[in-house]
């Protein structure tokens, strides 16, 4: 078996192997009620991009880059508008972002999380470039996320314990590792998402080949998915529908029912071409406006796909769009809060923003 990689691990794989510079283009399926166009391409190829996040108003888009900064993008203007900068001499690679949601009351708005490799969670004033706030843990993180409320988020990494913090005194409020009977992870965690749908449940993934939906009351797992591979951010859940993406050459994508007791993945065909090396999923995305569109990316064949979920876990999810030209593996990608743009980048630092839209 292929041993996992993270993703900086793979980075530094890729840069010893370079390519020559491709073409990025977005091919729509005809007969489609949806379809989508390139909008515009944002940074350059002089540091790798981890993770993107366009803000709550759809104005921006930040990257987390592997040179330790936060660049934030004016989507108008295409320009980079602020850039967020450790002040370490030897800065880490930002792993995860997250904007705090505009939801959370009685406190500064334009905020975003950040979580890096040397283990550093950070509050950010985006419109000041202003470090607020630093809590160090003692391993590296790979993941983070804000439930709906913004009063609470979740951390994630080498030491396979998912932590959870509240968010106006910083303080932890519990660690969740399992119980005796219900274990907790055996190995490091790549991706926590908070439930939009349910307030105390909370998933992560990670290498030990195992989902687990925790109770948030109860502090325990409250089922577990068996079988996918995370090496990236590449889990979501929109109600009772969970996405995981696996860094493997077969069923990369799988969807569940949470609603099962016992979940059963059911696969999402991802048609490989004769002759190239199979995708490895880094990165999976549910549209949260509607539930509507699914994105993936990864590795092998440099690509990410957007497929339409059609709403229905009884109807296979269908491509809507292929998205090649990606120089490197792309790592990470995101939707619009309208749902009607999403973005991809990864190992050659190029955001990649796409137009979605019904056809006429």
């Amino acid at each position: 078996m292929v041993e996992p990689m993270t993703i900086a691990e793979h980075s530094k794989l890729e840069a010893k192997t370079e390519e020559a510079p491709t073409e990025f283009e977005v091919i729509p399926v005809e007969g489609k009620e949806y379809t989508c166009k390139k909008r515009c391409e944002l940074g350059d190829s002089k540091r790798e991009v981890f993770s993107i996040r366009f803000d709550p108003h759809d104005k921006h888009i930040a990257a987390g880059c592997g040179d330790g900064t936060i660049r934030i993008y004016h989507l108008g203007s295409q320009k980079e508008t602020y850039l967020l900068k450790s002040t370490s001499e030897e800065p880490s690679a930002i792993t995860t972002i997250r904007w705090r949601p505009h939801e959370a009351k009685g406190v500064s708005k334009n905020v975003l999380l950040s979580v890096n490799a040397a283990g550093q969670v950070q509050h950010w004033l985006s419109t000041s470039c202003k470090l607020l706030h630093t809590i160090t843990e003692s391993t590296m993180l790979f993941c983070a996320d804000f439930n709906t409320e913004g009063t609470m988020f979740a951390t994630g990494g080498d030491d396979k314990i998912v932590r959870l913090y509240d968010e106006v005194s910083k303080k932890q409020k519990a660690k969740l590792e399992g119980t005796l009977n219900s274990p907790g992870h055996t190995n490091r965690i790549f991706s926590v998402k908070f439930s939009k749908a349910d307030p105390n449940i909370l998933i992560s993934g990670g290498w030990d080949k195992s989902v687990i939906v925790w109770d948030l009351v109860a502090q325990e797992p409250k089922a577990k998915c068996t079988g996918p591979y995370i090496c990236g951010d590449s889990l979501d859940i929109f109600g009772s529908l969970l996405i995981t993406g696996s860094w493997r050459t077969e069923n990369q994508l799988e969807m569940w029912d949470l609603r099962a007791d016992k979940p059963i993945p059911f696969p999402i065909k991802w048609e490989n071409e004769i002759g190239v090396s199979p995708v490895k999923i880094y990165a999976t995305q549910i549209s949260q406006c509607n539930g509507r569109f699914l994105l993936a990316g990864g590795s092998g064949t440099n690509e990410a796909r957007l497929y339409d979920l059609l709403q229905d876990t009884k109807v296979t999810p269908t491509v809507l769009a292929y998205m090649k030209g990606f120089g490197r593996a792309c790592y990470t990608v995101d939707f619009s809060n309208q749902g009607d743009m999403c973005a991809a980048s990864g190992g050659d630092g190029i955001i990649r923003v796409v137009d979605i839209f019904k056809r006429e």
